[in-house]
């Protein structure tokens, strides 16, 4: 029996010796690879991969590239940070990012509190996003009807069937739509809420669907490039941007007027016409009915109970 307890010892201390701490370096390279096996939007991904590049590059500069991963502190977190502080919104983006990085570095483990949540917050200033009034949503698309046929569609698509313009849209393919270009159905790597959606489409765009030709399509083609593969990311941005100089100029439109207004536009007449706040949870899908009373608010519109809605008595 005595000659079994070094033995034993042996294992003992082997049971009980701490597991390796990797660096810094190495846990953001192994989590910057597992990004691309994840169900993130291409430009979630892409935010989350040049974030990790530049900290990773940041570390290297100041020498800290072999510090155990427990080590980095909310000192090195303000040092990479500093230089995003040109606004509170720019700041608080990057800091969402690099939080949420750290975050995976927690569900594996590796570390047990986030250093990115220790660091201070800047208040982002509200600004309202700016809907179209009745005239001017006209004035808009008419202008991009006449030079941008394919932003002119975008826009209807955004308005008349609620999508995002830049991971929805612009994506489209003749498959997502149904025979008669009458509904659009998505899967959940094809919308931001991740869930199987089906969007009906209003007459005036599918006229411009049909007008447009998209119903000659076979059911591999996107609708704008007319190819297997869209167009880039900011092809949309790009074309609205140089359209939207010319609106400024003339007075039509404010520089808070973005693609994105026509969504805005789309929720507050839609809201106008039905007072429902659910309806506009469904069509536009926000995961709460919370989230529609943000959305409808930071619109400007007030959604509580008016003298009408009171009891009787």
């Amino acid at each position: 029996m005595l000659g079994l307890t070094p033995y034993f010892s042996q294992a003992a201390c082997l049971a009980i010796q701490p597991k390796e701490i990797p660096t810094i370096s190495n846990a953001l390279t192994r989590t910057r690879v597992e990004l691309s096996k994840e169900n993130l939007s291409a430009l979630y991904e892409r935010d989350m991969l040049s974030l990790c590049d530049h900290f990773l590059k940041y570390l290297k500069r100041n020498g800290l590239v072999d510090t155990p991963v427990t080590k980095i502190g909310v000192e090195t977190i303000n040092g990479f940070l500093q230089p995003y502080k040109t606004t509170a919104t720019n700041y608080m983006n990057r800091r969402r990012t690099l939080s949420s990085l750290f975050s995976r570095l927690i569900t594996k483990d590796l570390i047990v509190t986030n250093p990115v949540q220790l660091t201070g917050k800047l208040k982002q200033s509200a600004y309202l996003n700016l809907p179209y009034k009745k005239q001017q949503l006209r004035e808009v698309l008419e202008e991009l009807k006449q030079k941008h046929d394919q932003l002119y569609l975008c826009c209807l698509l955004v308005y008349g069937s609620l999508l995002r313009p830049h991971q929805e849209i612009r994506l489209l393919k003749r498959g997502s739509f149904n025979e008669d270009l009458t509904v659009i159905s998505l899967s959940g790597d094809q919308n931001k809420s991740r869930r199987i959606r089906s969007v009906h489409i209003p007459g005036y765009v599918r006229d411009e669907l049909i007008k447009q030709g998209v119903d000659l399509l076979t059911e591999d083609r996107n609708i704008f490039s007319r190819t297997p593969s869209p167009f880039n990311m900011s092809y949309f941005n790009t074309a609205w941007s140089r359209i939207k100089e010319d609106l400024m100029e003339r007075g039509i439109v404010s520089q808070n007027h973005t693609l994105y207004s026509f969504r805005y536009t789309a929720a507050v007449n839609m809201y106008l016409k039905t007072k429902d706040p659910y309806k506009i949870q469904q069509a536009f899908a926000h995961s709460s009915l919370r989230v529609t009373l943000m959305y409808l608010r930071n619109l400007g519109l007030v959604v509580d109970s008016s003298l009408e809605d009171l009891p009787d008595l």
